[in-house]
């Protein structure tokens, strides 16, 4: 059986669930390709993934919002694998998807994994699920809570047989704690898109606090910023602008192996946004042992339980933030005790062993 992910070309969650998911299929059940889409090339990790693994990629450049020969194009890729199934990260391609799906050479089943947090959708978004109830064969979500929320929005369109709930997994052999070596520097860090659904703004600011709270102690504190995106250089202005620039390290788009390296290099992990559906972000902190702070969104707060699992704080509070980072930088037992619960409930609620196992169902 083979299996066609239309998956972003950039940083996201997309990659790493579809790159879990064939790491999951150990008796290669399962004929596995990827499409991938967007205004950014295909990272140099993925096409390096798919080579490893033998698996067939595909790419299609967006260059204008309105450019049709960029949907043609998907629909001939489409048709070109041929596919069993068509995987769709996100409803919004459902259309193209379905109209190529007629010209294949066999019946082809679409399922959605539903992405975007409900509360960040535009209107174009919720057409785009709307339609999907009715296109597609089956929609995952996420969370429980995650499916409510479509419901109620949907009202008489939705179709309760046609959605699942199935959480995303990592890969828990790949992201585990690690040796941290010890030094003077106590090492803050997020890693993510730098885009506007994320908080950057705010945990810069109050990195900007923290940093002048501890400097009579003389205690070293450095932060660092996995990902890319376009509101990157609006952050390097702001950190200069704050006199940060020696304090803040901004590394760019950071391959899966460096990432893992990355994560085990904090000692603690922020995780700053205005909402998510399920952040694969902290999932891999949690797994790899470390205290989470993050913002108190949907998405989020369905993931860390507020001083058990890890600390929660409302979206652009910049003193409530600064506050909980001071917290845990001075209080070595607490960031063990989250740390040590973070990394447990990792272990019994993110593996992709289990996500794959109720993919299969659907597939």
């Amino acid at each position: 059986m083979k299996i066609l992910h239309l998956l972003y070309s950039g940083l996201g969650g997309h990659g790493n669930v579809f790159f879990s998911m064939i790491s999951a299929d150990t008796k290669r059940a399962y004929e596995f390709e990827a499409l991938f889409y967007g205004i950014e090339e295909v990272r140099a990790e993925f096409m390096e993934d798919c080579e490893r693994e033998k698996i067939p990629w595909y790419f299609a450049k967006k260059t204008t919002w309105l450019d049709v020969k960029y949907y043609y194009k998907i629909m001939m890729l489409i048709r070109k694998s041929n596919p069993d199934i068509i995987f769709l990260h996100g409803s919004a391609y459902i259309l193209p998807a379905k109209l190529a799906g007629y010209f294949t050479r066999k019946k082809c089943k679409i399922i959605i994994r539903e992405t975007q947090a409900n509360h960040l959708k535009t209107k174009a978004q919720w057409v785009s699920l709307s339609g999907a109830m009715f296109l597609a064969d089956h929609i995952v979500c996420l969370t429980q809570e995650f499916k409510s929320q479509i419901k109620e929005k949907l009202r008489w369109l939705y179709r309760e047989k046609k959605v699942r709930v199935i959480s995303n997994g990592i890969n828990l052999e790949l992201y585990k704690p690690g040796e941290k070596l010890q030094d003077e520097t106590m090492v803050i860090g997020m890693q993510s898109r730098i885009v506007r659904i994320k908080d950057h703004h705010t945990l810069i600011k109050a990195f900007a606090l923290v940093k002048e709270e501890f400097k009579s102690a003389g205690v070293n504190l450095k932060l660092r910023i996995a990902g890319d995106g376009d509101l990157k250089e609006a952050l390097v202005v702001l950190a200069k602008e704050l006199v940060l620039s020696d304090d803040v390290e901004f590394t760019g788009m950071i391959p899966e192996k460096e990432l893992v390296d990355f994560l085990q290099s904090l000692d603690i992990y922020v995780h700053a946004s205005f909402g998510e559906t399920m952040s694969t972000s902290i999932m891999q902190a949690m797994a790899c042992k470390l205290p989470v702070i993050a913002s108190d969104v949907n998405g989020i707060n369905n993931m860390i339980t507020d001083q058990q699992t890890g600390l929660l704080v409302p979206p652009e509070n910049i003193v409530m933030l600064a506050a909980a980072m001071s917290r845990l930088i001075r209080d070595e037992q607490l960031r063990k005790a989250y740390s040590n619960k973070a990394y447990d409930y990792a272990m019994n609620n993110f593996s992709n062993n289990s996500m794959f196992e109720l993919y299969k169902a659907l597939f």
